[in-house]
């Protein structure tokens, strides 16, 4: 029989949990068995590891987070990927599902060059792999921002003021710029485009001389701002940029203005039903992979249809958001 071992590395993310039971359900209905591991490979190296059953994964469909918990861990050296792979043959494990983002597939390659067979599941909320339209978590993220900027918007409007919303999605910007086309945003800063100065103030000058005297500001974390905002604020290339902005904008508007960092809301939660169906249908495909002896492939979806591609450097380019996207985005401002 052949034995798999589920992890998740990197980040969590909504819709895990719906990862780990497709991947149980179905393997389980394919005659192989399943370990799952604790805390990533970190986990792996510690032996915090169990075979899991049906049981183990009831119930958890509609749960954020992972029931096996997570780590930012890779394992990188010699001698973490030689234990590594130790560990492998010690628990008779024939290969790994490894669900996570850009984390995951440094990790994957690292121990294809051990010859350590594993696939991969995309599951972070920056959507920003090359190999998949969507990855896991990142629909229920989108809706958090949403939400968010509903929110966020009554308050605006009532105090007359600019709202400087900070989301995550480095680098590719997809989170930031759909999340800010869903919600109505007035303008969006992402790593994916350069911000011209000019712009941001030229359109917000022109919401309140039209009689709309607030704004919704969308600023990816971890944007690189310009020198000229970065100068005229007397800031470090450290500081925050949502921040940045806010000040940029009270000194060049003379507005007032207020800051939201949206955090760790935006990874938590109950996965959105577009999550729990991707996530199901991707690792189902894992585990059709792993009866054929089919490893070192990265699943992914394109539209409704499970796709897979080979190992290589490739998969970890940025995908950066769509340029249609980001040019109907501007059109709102």
């Amino acid at each position: 029989m052949r034995r798999i071992g589920v992890l998740s590395v990197g980040n969590d993310c909504p819709g895990l949990n719906a990862a780990i039971r497709s991947v149980v359900v179905n393997a389980i209905e394919r005659e192989v068995e399943v370990m799952g591991i604790k805390d990533g490979f970190e986990g792996l190296l510690n032996d915090k590891v169990d075979i899991l059953m049906r049981n183990n994964v009831s119930g958890i469909l509609h749960q954020g987070g992972t029931i096996l918990g997570t780590s930012l861990f890779i394992p990188e050296t010699d001698e973490e990927l030689t234990t590594i792979k130790n560990k492998t043959i010690q628990y008779g494990i024939t290969g790994y599902i490894i669900l996570g983002g850009r984390n995951a597939v440094r990790s994957a390659l690292n121990l294809q060059k051990y010859g350590i067979p594993s696939i991969i599941v995309p599951a972070t909320i920056d959507n920003d792999l090359s190999f998949t339209d969507f990855s896991i978590g990142f629909i229920t993220a989108l809706e958090h921002v949403t939400e968010a900027l509903d929110i966020i918007h009554s308050t605006a409007e009532s105090h007359h003021r600019v709202m400087i919303v900070k989301t995550m999605g480095a680098p590719g910007g997809w989170l930031a710029t759909v999340g800010g086309l869903a919600g109505g945003a007035d303008f969006v800063i992402t790593s994916s485009d350069v911000l011209d100065p000019k712009e941001l103030v030229t359109t917000i000058r022109n919401r309140y001389e039209s009689g709309k005297n607030f704004s919704l500001v969308v600023v990816e974390d971890g944007v690189k701002l310009p020198d000229e905002i970065i100068d005229e604020c007397k800031c470090s290339n450290e500081s925050d940029p949502a921040q940045v902005v806010g000040l940029y904008i009270g000194k060049k508007l003379e507005l007032e203005w207020r800051y939201t960092n949206l955090g760790y809301i935006q990874r938590g939660g109950t996965p959105a039903a577009m999550d729990r169906i991707i996530a199901t249908q991707m690792s189902a495909r894992a585990v059709e992979l792993v009866k054929m002896g089919k490893f070192y492939h990265a699943v992914g979806v394109k539209g409704f249809v499970v796709t897979e591609v080979p190992y290589s450097e490739t998969l970890l380019n940025v995908r950066p958001v769509d340029y249609y996207i980001k040019q109907l985005t501007k059109l709102f401002y």
